[in-house]
């Protein structure tokens, strides 16, 4: 099934707006950082582990460095509270997110999937409303069926493309999206199973 776009120049502006102004939290996080220092290994070029100061308590990074930047892989821990922090752990090119990886932002939403830039961005699993997250407790296969959650393509953090959004009573939606909005032709699924064609046009109903 392809995506069909509705002609609607007002709406794609905004919708176009929406996809260059994507935020990067991650970069946000770090800017809490008030100190670091390489605790062991090879913070440089090689394998090693930086530790970091913040208004909230200690951060690491453990993983592979290449000119003093975090690259190939590596897992990033930094608080954003006194009681929760954010987790990324995958792949890094140049300081930056690029790969696979999962990030956990703290607050309760879950990433698993593709980035690039630093933005999700490819195909993955963006999981909502989880009041905690134990890596390796559940697979993403687990997620996908049983939380809300967005599977499917990203571009510049946003669902973008094909894919599929579900809700936690087990109700979805699958087909079209543009910057995060519902657009072109999908599939409602109910909790009985009823399945109903629907036409969206950037987030608004058609019929």
């Amino acid at each position: 099934m392809r995506l069909s776009f509705i002609s609607c120049p007002r709406n794609v502006l905004l919708a176009a707006l929406l996809l260059l102004a994507a935020p990067v939290l991650y970069g946000q996080s770090l800017q809490s950082v008030t100190a670091e220092r390489c605790l062991r290994g090879d913070c440089l070029n090689g394998e090693g582990t930086m530790e970091f100061d913040t208004p909230w308590g200690k951060g690491r990074y453990v993983g592979e460095f290449l000119d003093g930047e975090f690259h190939g892989q590596g897992r990033l821990e930094i608080p954003v509270s006194f009681v929760s922090e954010e987790i990324y752990t995958g792949e890094w090119n140049r300081g930056l997110r690029e790969g696979r990886g999962k990030h956990w932002n703290g607050r309760g939403n879950l990433y698993i999937g593709q980035w690039n830039d630093n933005k999700r961005h490819g195909i993955g699993t963006y999981v909502f409303n989880l009041p905690e997250w134990r890596e390796n407790e559940n697979t993403e296969f687990w997620f996908k069926d049983n939380t809300e959650n967005y599977t499917g393509d990203f571009v510049n953090d946003h669902y973008h493309g094909q894919g599929t959004y579900r809700w936690a009573n087990g109700t979805k939606f699958i087909g079209g999206f543009f910057a995060s909005e519902k657009h072109g032709h999908g599939t409602f699924y109910y909790e009985t199973g009823t399945a109903r064609q629907q036409l969206w046009n950037f987030g608004d109903f058609v019929r």
